[in-house]
């Protein structure tokens, strides 16, 4: 039995076989960028090219029609097979038209402004006019506490502060900066802002130098008195508090970044299948394969790989059971706190039993894996990044798990 991870509606078998072909394409220049440390534009290019990069927006607007979370990030562990980079630079864009798209069929039945507009937004993203990099980290603080300032002034705001972890910024149009503003009462507020990425006042800093994920394009983004429209920015709820909105949110980012990471692991095991199947050794050229030891750890990653695809399965299909059938207008927050809960346990399990089987295949490689050369290298680079995607980090992890399971999450 192969428990390969496999899409599940007639739209995601189209997209996972499309992101299957561009994975072995991104495969061939996933080296020379890492050793560059240079952006794969010409990745992102492929995925706008075939409906990829749209591939969650509607079919009659230019998307593919995926719905299904558990499908999205079916894909998204193909594109990490190829590039782990360019798998989670790409998310950060095609989690966009998803929730635009579910926003959009809450009005079906409306003809007002707001429909036609997100109807517009979804048409750019699908047909590759519009890349959208949200910016979201900043150092010392966390993602419901931007400290980036919105300052209200005549017809709009300026923006000042400086986001870290700007990934897919050297490629996008358009910029969702998260911020604060202070509102009438003195308090704090969240929002998010849109801004093109060549507004004045907006800098990036081409300072992304990592161990990892070279080729992502994490760059930190300076912003200086950088001036949005009124209507630009939108009120996300108190600065500080965990909303429906964000869990939700976060929750669909977070299932296809973790499948990104199982696609490095997959990847991985491949090729120290292949590497050890075909190797023999010693005067007599004893089959590699015939070693007890070689056995043992060959059978760990099969369990450990076994284990991490069956619960990302899990959780992405009871966020599309819970999701498809709560609209926003619908969905309750002790039930996003429940599903946040279940998926930052699965975050943490698979991310990390990615890293182990990246691991093992680096050990199964007697070697050759450490040599810049081997693939193995940027996979054993690559996946550690996993634990470390917002949210949470691998200690605000545990507190929230713990604080959700004794309900005393506040």
């Amino acid at each position: 039995m192969n428990f390969e991870l496999k899409a599940i509606t007639e739209q995601g078998r189209r997209y996972v076989t499309l992101c299957e072909q561009h994975a072995t394409d991104f495969a061939l220049r996933a080296g020379d960028h890492d050793r560059k440390g240079t952006f794969a534009f010409e990745n992102i290019e492929d995925l706008k090219g075939s409906g990829v990069m749209g591939a969650c927006a509607p079919e009659d607007l230019g998307g593919l029609g995926i719905e299904s979370v558990h499908d999205f990030a079916v894909g998204i562990s193909r594109l990490g097979r190829g590039d782990g980079s360019t798998a989670i630079a790409s998310t950060m864009h095609m989690f966009r038209p998803w929730r635009l798209t579910r926003r959009l069929k809450a009005m079906r039945n409306s003809d007002d402004a707001a429909a036609s507009s997100i109807a517009a937004s979804l048409r750019d993203m699908s047909s590759g006019k519009t890349v959208v990099a949200a910016l979201l980290s900043e150092a010392g603080t966390d993602l419901v506490h931007p400290l980036v300032e919105a300052t209200r002034i005549d017809g709009g705001w300026l923006l000042n502060g400086r986001k870290i972890f700007g990934t897919l910024c050297e490629a996008a149009t358009v910029f969702e900066i998260t911020c604060r503003f202070k509102d009438t009462s003195g308090d704090y507020q969240r929002a998010i802002a849109t801004v093109p990425s060549d507004a004045k006042g907006l800098e990036i800093q081409n300072d992304w130098d990592a161990m990892g994920m070279r080729a992502s394009g994490s760059h930190s983004v300076s912003i200086s008195d950088c001036f949005v429209p009124e209507s630009a920015l939108v009120v996300a709820g108190p600065w500080g508090v965990w909303n429906e909105g964000i869990l939700v949110s976060t929750g669909v980012i977070n299932l296809a970044l973790v499948a990104a990471f199982l696609g490095i692991a997959e990847q991985a095991h491949d090729n120290a299948m292949t590497s050890t199947k075909g190797r023999r050794r010693g005067s007599d050229q004893t089959a590699l394969a015939d070693s007890p030891a070689i056995q043992h750890g060959v059978a760990e990653m099969e369990i450990d790989l076994a284990a991490a695809r069956a619960m990302l399965e899990r959780s992405a299909r009871s966020a599309d059971d819970y999701l498809s059938t709560h609209a926003d207008s619908e969905v309750i927050l002790a039930d996003l706190l429940d599903m946040a809960k279940d998926i930052q346990v699965t975050k943490w399990f698979v991310t990390r039993k990615a890293v182990d089987i990246v691991d093992k295949a680096m050990t199964l490689s007697g070697g050759s894996g450490y040599l810049g050369s081997n693939t193995l290298s940027r996979l054993y680079r690559d996946v550690r990044a996993g634990p470390f995607m917002q949210p949470f980090s691998p200690n605000e992890a545990f507190e929230f798990i713990g604080k959700v399971s004794l309900d005393s999450f506040e």
